[in-house]
């Protein structure tokens, strides 16, 4: 049984003004297996962040479902939403979402103190993270006093430190710089190398290429997916942008890197 399955997902707006109805994804099918680092890509309007958001249970589909080692998500009570994102996902933002009166080492406590856990658990399990990801040095600063890779290497911190069945990452590169970029991409396949089950929604052709399978959306369907195999990053990286070509057509602009 695969860790992750999205059965027939559609979603259906309605428009807040005109009341029109707009399908942002249709008879979507797709399954993640462990261990598995997932990028999804598509022009903006495609849908992919719209399925990213059912899939972490900050939306709901207008038909489908979705299945996190074979539970339906949909059965999940309201008041017990919070709780499931807490314990069985960690979240990747590219905004960072910390918050800058709390200290590093407080942002990334943050879930395990809402699950209620000792402080002895939360500095066992900080310690070799922070470690991991370069961050070791910066616990007792605040996030206004650390650079945008440094925050965003402490929000992946955040989403590790639960042991998350899966990790969800939303543009996670797009706001940082280059050097910062390639700094997180080697952290991230460091800990899918470790076992982390990666899902990651990227406009960038290079973020894509750290993965072991992209799939391409368009106009709410999955157009197209593409499995790395033995290939370098570079080697996948000119297949990735192959695809995209494709799948946008003649003479329309794509983002590399």
């Amino acid at each position: 049984m695969s860790m992750l399955e999205v059965n027939n997902l559609r979603k259906v707006y309605t428009t807040r003004f005109g009341g029109n109805k707009v399908t942002a994804l249709q008879n979507v099918n797709l399954t993640v297996e462990r261990g598995e680092f997932v990028a999804i890509m598509g022009e903006s309007g495609s849908g992919k962040t719209t399925l990213l958001n059912i899939i972490a249970t900050l939306d709901k589909p207008t038909e489908g479902e979705v299945l996190l080692d074979g539970n339906r998500m949909s059965t999940i009570k309201e008041k017990e939403l919070a709780k499931f994102r807490r314990e069985r996902l960690g979240f990747v933002f590219q905004e960072f979402n910390l918050l800058d009166n709390f200290s590093v080492r407080d942002n990334i406590y943050l879930p395990l103190v809402l699950a209620g856990l000792h402080h002895s658990e939360m500095d066992s399990r900080i310690r070799p993270i922070a470690q991991k990801l370069g961050i070791s040095h910066l616990l007792d600063k605040f996030p206004y006093e650390i650079s945008g890779g440094q925050k965003q290497r402490v929000a992946v911190a955040r989403a590790i430190i639960t042991q998350p069945e899966l990790v969800l990452a939303d543009e996670p590169t797009g706001a940082l710089d280059s050097r910062s970029t390639d700094e997180l991409l080697e952290q991230f396949a460091g800990i899918n190398k470790e076992g982390q089950t990666i899902l990651m929604v990227t406009h960038s052709v290079k973020a894509a290429s750290t993965s072991g399978r992209v799939l391409f959306i368009k106009d709410g369907i999955v157009y197209h997916q593409i499995y790395r195999g033995n290939e370098s990053n570079s080697e996948f990286y000119r297949r990735i942008s192959d695809s995209l070509t494709a799948m946008l057509g003649d003479g329309v602009q794509t983002v590399k890197d």
